[in-house]
């Protein structure tokens, strides 16, 4: 995978995951069901699903991170590792600037990536 396809694809798990991480804050971790089907990426889907059925997060840290070690490309663990990290994320509750830090924190952006991921996941008009 290029840089340009990772930072593409990175931008729009960051985006899903912010999505999901407010409907959560607004209305409880149950109200992601509806949404978890139609999320593309196996495993994200698969720690959503543990974590709207209550596991307790040591369990669904120890399956991703079961599956992600498995995964030879590097890209591909990284963003897996976010995928991972968002779940757990959304699982605690974490208040958006810790949560949107956190995720930011995992890829090694540049700061002129960052900059394009910020205009593109908080400055959209949705």
């Amino acid at each position: 995978m290029n840089r340009k396809t990772f930072i593409s694809e990175y931008t729009r798990l960051l985006t899903l995951a912010m999505k999901l991480s407010d409907k959560s804050l607004q209305h409880g971790i149950a109200a992601l069901e509806g949404e978890i089907e139609d999320i593309g990426d196996e495993l994200f889907k698969q720690g959503l699903r543990f974590a709207v059925d209550g596991t307790e997060p040591r369990l669904i840290d120890e399956i991703m991170t079961n599956r992600i070690s498995h995964e030879k490309d590097k890209e591909q663990r990284v963003l897996k590792t976010v995928q991972k990290r968002a779940v757990l994320g959304i699982q605690a509750g974490e208040t958006f600037r810790v949560f949107y830090n956190v995720l930011k924190s995992i890829p090694g952006l540049t700061a002129k990536e960052e900059d394009k991921i910020d205009d593109t996941v908080l400055f959209a008009d949705d």
